[in-house]
């Protein structure tokens, strides 16, 4: 009897266990869920004012900021459309910037982190150290040497110059997150391909590079985003209306004596339209290369 008693006890201290076990798990779940939700409703705030904004008039906007329209329109677009003769001019030109520093920082930080990340002397490890310096800097030290720089080779307002700089800024991040990844890839893949008579530039192209495929997409989407949406540089280098971007092309909207915000939020709505889209399609590799790309050892 004794020792069906113990028994009957252990049972019921184990019942009592499990389910203290199951509320933790069920408090916790919802604790997580919770933080899911009111991180998503942070994230998506700006969102939905920019939304509501852009299809407010002027009018709407000084009576209630956040309440629905009573009736909303999608005149601003077409005013933007019609009305801002810079809006040709700024996606033009942003297009025509993006894409070659996106492709030039693609192809030369790959190549850059791939030698940083295989070799261990010290003249690497300092040339690595020196690279991703340049995260540190603020733009503002930089500002005025850019400029004299930049007007002493002739390239003010032009899409060269902008190109040149706002490469240069990107470097430094580029190498730091793609050297990371690359650590993480094994050796044994390339002394696979060396004992089937691939060089090391063989070896990189068709082995290396196409294993690089998740971090390079999330560079890719990453650059793409900053030289996109740069006003900094584009405001100290790009002074005439023909070299304008599309961050230039917005400051229209906001003047000494009038702010038509309905219009700037329309205006930044069409321009967000070309990165979300980019996002959304690359976002399987985004989120492993974000994963895989933290710095290794």
């Amino acid at each position: 009897m004794a020792e069906f008693g113990v028994r009957m006890q252990n049972t019921s201290n184990f019942g009592k266990q499990a389910g203290r076990s199951r509320t933790r798990i069920f408090w916790g779940n919802t604790l997580r869920v919770l933080f899911i939700l009111a991180v998503v409703v942070v994230v998506l705030i700006p969102f939905y004012i920019s939304f509501l904004y852009s299809i407010k008039t002027h009018s709407d906007i000084s009576l209630n900021r956040l309440a629905w329209p009573q009736h909303p329109t999608l005149e601003n677009y077409a005013r933007v459309i019609r009305e801002n003769k810079y809006v040709a001019i700024g996606f033009k030109n942003s297009i025509l910037t993006t894409v070659p520093c996106t492709l030039i920082l693609l192809f030369t930080t790959s190549m850059a982190s791939y030698v940083l990340a295989r070799n261990y002397s010290k003249f690497y490890k300092v040339l690595y150290s020196l690279f991703i310096s340049g995260i540190l800097v603020p733009f503002q030290c930089i500002m005025l040497p850019l400029y004299m720089n930049i007007y002493n080779l002739g390239l003010v307002s032009t899409n060269l110059g902008f190109i040149l700089a706002r490469t240069g800024f990107q470097v430094s991040i580029s190498v730091l997150t793609i050297t990371g990844f690359v650590k993480g890839i094994p050796r044994d893949l390339e002394e696979a391909a060396g004992i089937d008579g691939c060089g090391k530039f063989r070896t990189f192209w068709q082995i290396i590079f196409p294993l690089m495929t998740p971090i390079n997409v999330t560079q890719m989407v990453l650059n793409t985003l900053f030289v996109w949406n740069d006003y900094s540089t584009a405001v100290v280098l790009l002074r005439t209306d023909e070299s304008r971007t599309l961050p230039l092309a917005q400051i229209i909207y906001f003047g000494e004596n009038m702010t038509e915000l309905n219009l700037a939020f329309a205006f930044f709505m069409l321009a967000m339209l070309p990165i979300l889209v980019l996002y959304l399609s690359t976002q399987r590799f985004i989120v492993s290369g974000i994963m895989s790309g933290a710095v290794k050892g």
